[in-house]
This record gives C-alpha cells, structure tokens and sequence, in this order.
C-alpha cells in the first residue's frame, strides 16, 4: 500500500512540475514574445508557425455598392472570419476626390485590398493616396500594406493601432486566413494620429474625423462627410448582427451613437451590415440601451454575475446573426462594467430636456 503511495505521489509531483510553466506563468523566461498576452502571461497553443504556399490568390468576388454620388462600399458576410470567407466581414468603403481615391477601411488582408482596388479602378482610374481608419481590430486595416506598397499611400488612423501591433505580429487574421488569402499582408504603421475630432479637405472632398474614444475598442473614430451627408461609422455601429464587445464598453458606444446621431447625414455605412439608410443605426441603439438599462435592473435585484446572462437574454434580436455566439459575453461584460455605475451628467441633461420637450 504504502509502495502505491509513493508512486501516486512521485507522478502528482512529476504532473506538477511538467504543469508549473503554466501554473507560475509569469516568473517563466519567454524568450518568444508573441506568447505573452498584454498582461505578460504565457499564451498555450497561440503562436501559429508561418504558412507558406503558391497557386493562384483568393478570389475574393468583390462588388462594389454606391451609397452616394462619390462614395462605394464593399460589404462583408455577416459572419466571424474563417479560413471559408477569408475574412471578407467588414465593410469597406471608397470615396472618389479630385485626383485620388480616399480608402476608408481596407479590410482584412493585402490581396483584398488589392481587389477591391482593381474594381474601383474600372470605375474611376484615380490612386489611393489616403486611407483613413476607423480603428484597431485587424479586419478592417490589414489591407493597409497593398496601399502602402503599390500606392504610396497615406495612412490615418487611431495611435492604438501603433501602440497595440507591431512588424511580425500575428493577429486574429493572420493566423485564421489560408496563405492564399494572406499572402503579402504587412503590418504596417498609421502615419497620422489626431487627438481630437479634426476637420480637413482632402483631394477636394470635406471631412470630419471624428473621436469617439473607448466605444468598441480603445479607440473608435467615425468619419463625417457633410456635403455628402454620409457618416461612415467602423464598428461602433453593425446591423443584421450582434456585435462583438469583447473590447468594448456600453457606456461608450452609446456615447459614440450620440455624436453619430447629432450629424445631419441621409446614408450611414456600419462596420458590419447591409442597412445604410436613417435606420442604419437603430438596431445598435437599441441592442446597447437594452444591456445597460435591463443589467442595471439586475444589478439593482441583486442578480448574482454568473446568472445575469440568463436574466438580460434580449429576445428581441435572437434572430440576428452571431446572437447565440456574441450575446452572453456581451452581457456578461456589461456587468461587469456597469456593477459600479451610477449615471453620468449627459443622461441627466438628456432627461431635463426630455422632460422640457414633453
């Protein structure tokens, strides 16, 4: 008996030790950095070896959408990117100037990009001299190298995308997309940072370059066409879909809703989503003002956090793409995020004026 003991225990500690890199993660010499997440944690199973292949580039099968008199959009399937679709799920969009096309969004890789490019030319053979960002998740600015590259292009956008990514970085793309959809694609740098809303002409066309700030990510901006009246918005709006949170905050995208709202615009293309009427950002008014007012009712119930998900379920947008995949964590988060809340002096002023009108 006590033979078997010593055995039980000697494979315990040999399961312990094998374990402790991952257990004790952060006393571990990594000497590959892009295993360490943000917070200096060894990521298992993260890094993807380079894929290597030839034959011929994904086809993409892009056409493109005229929204306005200059303005063309290339609209993405209303799903998560996989190896399937090669990331073609963000909207990206092409605004005719004088003597240049202004890119705004360049999606998900190099060859995209370069497609897209190729149906634009047929409609206007003009160059990309600007591309303009609307943030830092990667499918909606890996295209950014072909414009770099082929174009010479100038590339504005959130200093969160210099701070986050780097040369040699492997992004969500990057280890999703099969090489013949990924090939070429290059991190490359934003040129040009503002730290605040800016307007400016470029190659003829007006704009405002508006900051949201922490919305959907660290750092959102919208773009504002006023003699147009076209408001392209990233993901601070998407229609026919959840949206995806996860770096996120409710507070913040209704913030964001607020200044897109307050423009006068008749067409608003979403990050994700076909609606680009007045409707267009309706659904996401909607989707954000349920979490926070029903997690708050929660909240205030003392619903405990691992059952709030079953408490706020928001029924109403079940049918949407991405409902059973995107929500739970939506909600989970917004507790998470709202559990110290207690209103801020916008919603106070909203409801004096409210209260005025009425």
């Amino acid at each position: 008996m006590k033979i078997k003991l010593f055995i039980l225990f000697s494979l315990l500690a040999l399961v312990f030790v094998a374990a402790s890199p991952f257990l004790f993660n952060q006393s571990v010499t990594i000497t590959d950095p892009h295993k360490l997440d943000a917070d200096d944690n060894f990521i298992l199973y993260e890094w993807v070896e380079p894929r290597v292949g030839g034959g011929p580039e994904w086809d993409y099968n892009l056409k493109p959408v005229q929204v306005s008199d200059r303005v063309w959009c290339f609209f993405g399937a209303l799903e998560m990117p996989t190896k399937e679709n090669a990331g073609d799920m963000s909207n990206s969009c092409y605004i005719k100037g004088d003597d240049s096309w202004i890119t705004w969004d360049t999606g998900p890789s190099a060859i995209f990009a370069k497609q897209a490019y190729a149906k634009m030319k047929e409609i206007a053979d003009l160059p990309v001299k600007t591309v303009i960002v609307s943030h830092e998740h990667d499918d909606h600015w890996l295209g950014n190298s072909y414009y770099k590259e082929v174009h010479g292009a100038k590339i504005i956008g959130p200093e969160s995308v210099n701070v986050n990514y780097h040369k040699g970085d492997q992004t969500r793309m990057i280890k999703t997309l099969y090489q013949d959809a990924i090939r070429g694609t290059e991190l490359v740098p934003v040129d040009e940072s503002f730290e605040e809303t800016t307007e400016f002409e470029i190659h003829g066309v007006n704009m405002e370059y508006v900051k949201v700030g922490y919305a959907h990510s660290e750092e959102d901006w919208f773009l504002y066409l006023p003699d147009d009246k076209v408001v392209l918005v990233g993901d601070v709006v998407m229609n026919g879909r959840i949206t995806s949170n996860r770096d996120g905050i409710v507070i913040g995208q209704l913030n964001a809703l607020k200044a897109i709202k307050a423009r006068d615009w008749n067409h608003l293309v979403p990050g994700h989503g076909f609606v680009t009427d007045k409707t267009a950002a309706d659904e996401a008014v909607q989707y954000f003002t349920y979490i926070k007012d029903r997690v708050l009712e929660g909240i205030d119930d003392e619903v405990h956090p691992d059952d709030i998900t079953k408490a706020v379920t928001l029924e109403e947008f079940r049918n949407k793409d991405l409902y059973y995949l995107l929500s739970p964590g939506n909600v989970f988060r917004a507790y998470e995020e709202l559990e110290m809340y207690d209103g801020d002096e916008d919603e106070e002023e909203d409801e004096e004026e409210e209260k005025e009108e009425a």
